[in-house]
Formats: structure tokens, sequence, C-alpha cells
């Protein structure tokens, strides 16, 4: 068991992380002369690494669109903010596993992630596949849809992304979730391009990084934590 950090470093920890999403806004206009870090945007895609996922299958991939054409291209074709998509510094878009990408019976993802990711044996694996299986059947009731289980995989994909933008805010680092996408166009520009097998892996949510270009003109605005939270 780790030892128990300091009640004083706790409350510093404690204030330091509730300052850094206080910090968080969703940022509308960035600051195209300003670029991240590498090491920081590691920093930020090692927070998403670390994201916990059911069953541990880590159904997500993060594309970082770095090539001016395509970036352009997949800001028009989707309908994303310009003043996101192309002037922020950087643009992610997290794609999730379909259906045919976790298939308990066939999926080599899986078997890479149970044999190299996690050390299993192939007669472990050989148990786990079927446990796995009945687990989407009879616990989440997501297998035999398509959409259901995109919606499962799509969910884990949501807390990676949060990470990301937690651990970016940390270091004030600005950022903002994308959804109200053309996902059609968003999955077509990402198959063009070679980056996703429409088979396996679906885009779930995009995402800007950068710094503003000011200050938002609202302050946060959230329900009161009594509202919030409900105890039985």
């Amino acid at each position: 068991m780790p030892d128990r950090i300091a009640p004083e470093l706790k409350h510093q920890l404690q204030q330091a992380h509730l300052q850094a999403l206080e910090f968080r806004r969703a940022i509308k206009q960035f600051d195209p002369t300003q670029p991240l870090a590498p090491e920081d945007f590691r920093f930020i895609c090692q927070a998403a690494r670390l994201a916990p996922s059911s069953n541990g299958i880590e159904p997500w991939n993060i594309v970082v669109l770095r090539e001016p054409k395509l970036r352009a291209e997949f800001v028009e074709r989707t309908g994303l903010n310009p003043d996101q998509g192309i002037d922020a510094s950087h643009l992610v878009a997290i794609t999730a596993k379909t259906a045919k990408g976790i298939d308990p019976d066939t999926s080599p993802y899986l078997a890479h992630i149970a044999e190299t990711v996690k050390g299993m044996t192939p007669d472990a694996v050989a148990t786990w596949r079927p446990r796995f299986k009945q687990f989407l059947v009879h616990k989440v009731g997501v297998w035999g849809s398509q959409d259901a289980t995109f919606g499962y995989t799509a969910r884990q994909a949501y807390i990676a992304l949060s990470n990301m933008m937690t651990a970016a805010a940390l270091i004030q680092v600005d950022s903002c979730a994308l959804e109200g996408l053309a996902y059609a166009e968003a999955n077509a520009v990402l198959a063009e391009a070679g980056l996703i097998n429409l088979e396996t892996d679906r885009f779930a949510v995009a995402a800007v990084f950068g710094y503003r270009a000011a200050d938002p003109k609202r302050p946060q605005q959230r329900r009161p934590l009594g509202e919030v939270v409900i105890y039985s």
C-alpha cells in the first residue's frame, strides 16, 4: 500500500486540481501564434494513455491531425469552427472501436490487448474471451447492436478525453471538446487519409488544444455541489 500523503500536501494538491478545473473553459478562439511545446502535448497524451477503461481494453485511438491540408479538409467537411480547428495548436480526432473491432470471438485487437499489453497466456486469453462476451451480452447489454456497442466504446473514449483536458488545464493549456460536427464526414476524411479502418474504428469526438486568444467574457457557471451530489 502506498504511504498516505501528508495533510498539508494533500490540501495543496486538492487546491491545485480545483484551480485547474476552474481555469478550464470551452475556448472558442485560439491564438495561432502560440503553439504547444512538444513535451506539454506529450504530457497531455500520456494522461489519455493512463485513462481507465471498461475491462481494460482501451478501445480508443487519438489521431493527431498535423498535416495542414488534411487538417483544413477535416475542418471544412465537418463544419468545425476555424477559430478552433485551424487556430488551435493541436487538433485531435478520438476514435472508438466498432463491434467488429472488439468482437470477443475474432478481434485481433483484443488478442493484442490480452497477450501483448496484459501479458496473458494463450490459455488465459481463451478463457477470457467468452467471459468478455458474456459481459457484453448480459452485464452491459450491448452485444448484438452495432450502435449500442459503439456507444459502449465511445463512452470509454470520453474518459480518455477527460483525462487529456484535465491534464491540459493543470499546465494552463486550453482545450475544447468538439461534438457538433458532421460525423459521417469526419469518418470519411479519416478513412480516405488511411488513418482508420471503418470496419473496426469510427470517429467518436474531436478536441483542440492550445492557448486562448482572449479570456472568456462570462464566468464559469455550474450548479452548486449540494444540487449535483445526491446522498442516499
